[in-house]
């Protein structure tokens, strides 16, 4: 008797989807279409998945923080960019590698291999810091003159053993520095090539 029941429950059922479907009807109530969700979803969002009036209500509230930084380095085709800058700065004899940079359209840049060392040559004409180095420098110094640099040449180590070199010459500021622990005279000699083409 339970059986009879069940199935008489079902086919009733069974009926009534039916019959919706045929004369075009409302599905019982609480019970909706999956197609017809998902147009309704459709309508109101745009191309993309993105809801209606997103774009604009997020181009109202972004966080001007949240925009995009431009970039610092701009790459120059050889030293007449850096000429630009105020800067004469050419790579020594037998460098190899070399790449000409341009920062914030202030301080120049030519990265080079010099003898299988890696080195960032930087000059400014009006920054002050612009090295780039923030490793801690051991406390000895060795400053060197007669290279014809106005002044002497100061060259220092990094506690990791990175040298950097600095000097002054025609009114514009030079550094040198290699993260390797290049020997004195080698990189003495290095600087003097640089600053008679300075």
């Amino acid at each position: 008797m339970m059986k009879k029941w069940v199935l008489l429950a079902a086919a009733a059922a069974l009926a009534v989807n039916v019959t919706g479907c045929k004369s075009g009807g409302d599905a019982p109530s609480g019970t909706k279409n999956a197609t017809e969700a998902s147009s309704q979803a459709g309508s109101q969002a745009e191309p993309g998945g993105k809801e209606a009036g997103m774009e604009e209500s997020k181009g109202e509230s972004a966080d001007p923080a949240e925009e995009e930084i431009p970039n610092p380095f701009k790459e120059l085709e050889g030293p007449e960019g850096l000429k630009e800058l105020q800067l004469n700065m050419e790579v020594p004899e037998g460098a190899e590698d070399a790449q000409y940079l341009s920062i914030d359209n202030e301080i120049g840049e030519i990265s080079f291999v010099l003898d299988g060392h890696r080195y960032a040559y930087r000059g400014a004409a009006h920054a002050e810091d612009f090295s780039g180095i923030f490793e801690e420098f051991e406390p000895e110094e060795l400053g060197v003159s007669d290279l014809g640099a106005d002044g002497s040449v100061v060259i220092k180590t990094t506690v990791s053993g990175g040298r950097l070199a600095s000097w002054e010459k025609g009114g514009a500021k030079y550094t040198l520095y290699t993260p390797d622990a290049v020997e004195d005279g080698a990189l003495i000699q290095l600087c003097s090539a640089l600053i008679e083409k300075n």
